[in-house]
């Protein structure tokens, strides 16, 4: 055999095996196209799973409410209205405990960005970035942020004296940045 007739040999084995691995290629990038799509479809039974845990959960202080305002609505009994929403608040309470979730402390406490936001500053003559109202109360569960409480704060007002030379150098530097 000579040269010429090794490389004609040659070459239709190079071009199998280079359709062999498009070929390989192409059913790799399929699977793992079907492989994205089922995973994704997991995700969403799973997340659906979660919700109907926490719905079916739900459901009993969701049929307390409906009981005490029936109950409302044809005895119009103030007072055992009354005593059915704070059965149903206490229920609603060991439900949110059961799961780990606790209230943030706002009310007077010193201002956390990272636990609370400020709806409303406030001037005051008292210290600042204080907890002044507790508009809505924020919740954690462990060590997550559910949700910040949302509250009013206190601000020094113009002119008033200063607790510590930080909080002047801060304003000094506001000052001259206006």
């Amino acid at each position: 055999m000579n040269e010429r007739e090794s490389k004609e040999v040659q070459a239709p084995t190079v071009e199998e095996q280079l359709k062999a691995y498009i070929d390989r290629l192409q059913r790799l990038q399929a699977d793992f196209e079907n492989y994205k799509k089922r995973v994704a479809r997991e995700q969403e039974e799973y997340a659906s799973w979660i919700e109907n845990r926490l719905l079916l959960k739900l459901l009993p202080l969701y049929d307390s409410c409906e009981r005490a305002i029936r109950s409302y609505d044809h005895n119009s009994d103030k007072d055992s209205f009354v005593e059915g929403m704070k059965r149903v608040f206490a229920q609603f309470n060991d439900f949110l405990k059961s799961h780990d979730v606790q209230a943030i402390a706002a009310l007077g406490q010193p201002f956390d960005p990272s636990l609370h936001e400020a709806l409303l500053l406030v001037e005051t003559d008292e210290k600042p970035s204080v907890v002044l109202d507790e508009f809505e109360r924020g919740y954690r569960r462990g060590d997550r942020l559910l949700r910040p409480s949302r509250v009013k704060v206190s601000r020094r007002r113009q002119g008033a004296m200063e607790d510590s030379p930080l909080t002047e150098a801060k304003e000094q530097i506001e000052g001259g940045n206006s």
